[in-house]
């Protein structure tokens, strides 16, 4: 049975011993810190589910430790014991987030009663939650801590979803865990490419309806959707607001009883300025919103991604490497990975299986890096290119081949314009609609 880790703070050792007493007795795990830069170094290594502590300390008071504690992680519950305790400070604690606020002489069954709140509402970090999949199981920085907590609370809602992070952060990985914890897990599970749609609204359409009916019950996961075209964009609305309708397209079932996930590693706020996204679809989406940190942001968790995919790919094969030198795993670690946890993935498959040692080499590890990063630059080149060419083509799309109107949106005058039109081999005559 699992005892829910609760971090205990007080520079007081026997009002922390009397606290402590009585959380273990009701069952909790206690972590003690007497300090707020303890709190701090204990919190990052034990991961507890909830925090009590009190107000009035030496160094780091209970409202700096707070405000600490919800730059890493705002899910967490946090409770603050105080004797100097009213009602305008509880007031304002609340309102910054403070989960609970209790005056000393505190009563012990209200407080247990506050820590029982506090524990419900943060999951344990584990295997079993939403998101834990994103990073092999397991975790070791704050960042991804709680993007747990969070994600498990989104699981069960049953509402829309926008997940943001950057490419190969794990969005889709993580879509998928909401899905299989969640109230449809028996049901379909389907990703579509905003990217990736036919060009023209009946293409567009034919193809969006199609997913629609498939996933009926389910999860319908739109990936990239900044890419999205405006008028897919309004027909998507009533399905994200669940009125159960995508298009003017005829639809099998009246109510096709769909809970949409979408992901995006663009700003859409900068879309929405330049016209290309709608603010109310993006509104609409973004009530549950989940970041995706990228792995340079996660560094802790390298070395657990790492015994993941070591598990993964031995698996797969009848013998090799069981993992990596400390050399090794301290370059993993040093590396920038743009490429995120996609990239890490693919470096650690190669290297197991270029490896003919019981450990992978610090060299073999350098020289992958290297071509890793010239690849990087090369892919980087071209997806820029690629980006801007669909960019541009989505555009005149929208525009219907009027460059002037295009050129304004791009916030570009028209001699630039028409050179970029021209790089491209782009000609704005195909875009125009009949009769325009």
């Amino acid at each position: 049975m699992e005892h829910p880790t609760v971090l205990v703070v007080d520079d007081d050792p026997d009002l922390l011993h009397l606290i402590g007493l009585r959380l273990t007795t009701a069952g909790y795990a206690v972590v003690a810190a007497a300090s707020g830069e303890e709190a701090l170094a204990l919190f990052r290594a034990r991961a507890p589910r909830a925090v009590v502590t009190d107000l009035r300390m030496e160094g780091m008071d209970g409202h700096a430790l707070f405000e600490r504690l919800h730059a890493e992680a705002p899910s967490i519950p946090v409770i603050i014991l105080t004797a100097h305790g009213s009602i305008p400070e509880a007031v304002k604690a609340t309102q910054r987030g403070v989960f609970g606020f209790l005056t000393k002489p505190f009563d012990g069954h209200e407080l247990l009663e506050r820590v029982a709140a506090a524990v419900a509402l943060s999951p344990p970090l584990s295997s079993a939650t939403p998101g834990a999949a994103v990073l092999g199981n397991a975790c070791a920085s704050a960042a991804m801590g709680e993007l747990q907590r969070r994600a498990h609370r989104v699981a069960m809602a049953d509402e829309p979803v926008l997940i943001v992070g950057p490419s190969g952060a794990g969005k889709e990985v993580l879509a998928r865990a909401l899905h299989d914890a969640g109230k449809r897990a028996r049901k379909p599970f389907v990703a579509l490419r905003c990217g990736e749609l036919p060009g023209g609204r009946a293409g567009e359409d034919a193809q969006m309806a199609q997913a629609v009916v498939a996933v009926s019950g389910g999860t319908l996961f739109l990936d990239d959707i900044d890419r999205l075209l405006p008028g897919a964009q309004v027909r998507l609305l009533p399905l994200v607001r669940e009125l159960g309708v995508f298009s003017a397209l005829a639809l099998p079932h009246e109510n096709p009883n769909v809970r949409v996930i979408a992901a995006t590693s663009q700003a859409l706020d900068q879309a929405i300025r330049a016209g290309r996204f709608r603010a109310d679809l993006f509104y609409a989406l973004s009530r549950n919103s989940l970041t995706v940190p990228s792995l340079a942001e996660r560094r802790e968790d390298i070395p657990l991604l790492v015994a993941h995919f070591v598990a993964h790919f031995s698996g797969t094969a009848a013998a090799g490497p069981r993992g990596f030198s400390p050399e090794s795993l301290a370059l993993l670690q040093q590396a920038d990975w743009h490429g995120n946890v996609r990239q890490l993935r693919n470096v650690v498959e190669q290297a197991l299986s270029l490896t003919v040692t019981p450990q992978v080499p610090a060299a073999l590890v350098r020289r992958l890096l290297h071509e890793e990063s010239a690849r990087e630059m090369a892919a980087f080149d071209e997806a820029r290119r690629a980006f801007e060419h669909d960019y541009l083509v989505q555009l005149l799309k929208t525009t219907g081949g009027n460059v002037a109107r295009a050129a304004r949106v791009a916030q570009r005058n028209r001699t630039e314009f028409y050179k970029l039109l021209a790089r491209h081999g782009l000609d704005p005559g195909s875009f125009k609609q009949p009769g325009t």
